[in-house]
Parts: C-alpha cells; sequence; structure tokens
C-alpha cells in the first residue's frame, strides 16, 4: 500500500514540475516574442515616418527614440501614429496600418503620409507568406522606395490612386512597377492600399487639418 501512494504521489510530482517547466517556457517565450514583435513595428514605423537612427540601435535605444518622436494616437477601429521633429514642435507626417489578402495569405504593412496628407512619404511591408523571390519582393527596397512622393489624390475622373503595371516606359505619374511574374501580390497590393489610403483620407480628414 506505501509503495503504491508513493509511487502514485512520484507520478504526481513529476507530472507537476514538467507542466510547470513547460508553462514558464512558453510564458518567457510569449513575452520574449511580444517584445521582439514590437520592437519590429516601432522600428517600422521610425522607417517610414523619415526619422533618422543610428546604426545597430539596440530595442531599448529605438523605444526610447519612438517615445521621443512619435506620439500613438487611436481613431475608428486602428492605430495612428504622428511623427514629430526633435523639438516636437512640429509634424512630420502620419503612419497608419495597411494590409490585405495576398497570394497566399495576409500582408501587413505600414505606410507614412506628409502631414497635409498631400502625399506618401514612407512605406514598408513587414510581414507576409508571398513566394520568395517574386510576390515576396514586395519587402524589397525598390518596390517600397517607388511610392515615396506619390501624390495621394486620384487624377480627375479616376477613382484609384495609383496603378501596379508592368515596367515600360512612358508612365503617367500614378503608375508604378508591378513584380514581373507576381501579378496577384501586385494587384493585392494595389487593391488593399488604395482602399486603406482613401479610407484614410476620408474619415480623418479633420484629425489633418486639426494638427496641420
Amino acid at each position: 500500500m506505501n509503495e503504491k501512494v508513493y509511487s502514485v504521489g512520484f507520478m504526481f510530482l513529476v507530472a507537476f514540475f514538467f507542466t510547470f517547466l513547460v508553462s514558464a517556457v512558453k510564458l518567457t517565450n510569449e513575452d520574449r516574442i511580444e517584445r521582439n514583435k514590437q520592437a519590429k513595428l516601432q522600428k517600422t514605423i521610425i522607417q517610414v515616418l523619415g526619422i533618422q537612427t543610428k546604426e545597430h540601435m539596440s530595442a531599448e535605444d529605438l523605444s526610447r527614440l519612438f517615445d521621443e518622436r512619435v506620439e500613438t494616437i487611436q481613431l475608428e477601429d486602428k492605430n495612428v501614429y504622428v511623427g514629430y521633429e526633435r523639438n516636437r514642435e512640429k509634424i512630420i507626417g502620419y503612419a497608419f496600418p495597411v494590409g490585405g489578402p495576398g497570394f497566399w495569405g495576409a500582408i501587413q504593412g505600414m505606410v507614412a503620409v506628409a502631414p497635409d496628407a498631400s502625399k506618401i512619404i514612407g512605406i514598408e511591408f513587414y510581414n507576409h507568406n508571398e513566394t520568395p523571390g517574386l510576390g515576396a519582393r514586395i519587402s524589397e527596397p525598390w518596390f517600397s522606395e517607388q511610392f515615396s512622393g506619390l501624390p495621394l489624390y486620384p487624377i480627375e475622373g479616376d477613382d484609384q490612386i495609383f496603378y501596379l503595371n508592368p515596367e515600360r516606359e512612358g508612365k503617367a505619374h500614378n503608375e508604378l512597377d508591378a513584380i514581373t511574374g507576381a501579378s496577384r501580390t501586385s494587384d493585392a497590393v494595389e487593391r488593399f492600399l488604395n482602399r486603406d489610403l482613401n479610407l484614410f483620407l476620408r474619415e480623418f480628414k479633420g484629425l489633418i487639418e486639426e494638427r496641420s
């Protein structure tokens, strides 16, 4: 009887120990993942707003810079990030999340627009599962850099801010280069980015006028 009680007790303690160990590891990893996710988001916002950073900045330094130069406000159902000059007396731009379904899954990005919402100042697609060498090229600098300076108001008679078309000569100012061989990804970016930019211009016009 005593041996049976001892065996049951021993098995219980072993099970309890390993359950506790697994839970502790899971909790530690979740905290680390969340911190890394937050650091990545802050870095992306800083980059699209064009805020200068030093090389090899630590997560703590990036977080400090973010707190110094960026204000987070909630409008409607999303966060909008207001970027300031170093003295916080002048706004340098507004950043907000964009995204939608891509070819293989959701695409998440961040875009920043000028203080008067007249043009894009920076954009980055930081989370996606698009095909390496094809759709995944939305993360390459050449793709995002062509959005810099893009006017945000459609030309007369058009309801789109921009188009992604095959590379060619003599393009209009609102035509950008699509990714060769990745038409589904290019179409997806064109669709959700036009939608989210137009939504920002409509819903947050009062914010821009108030803070300009």
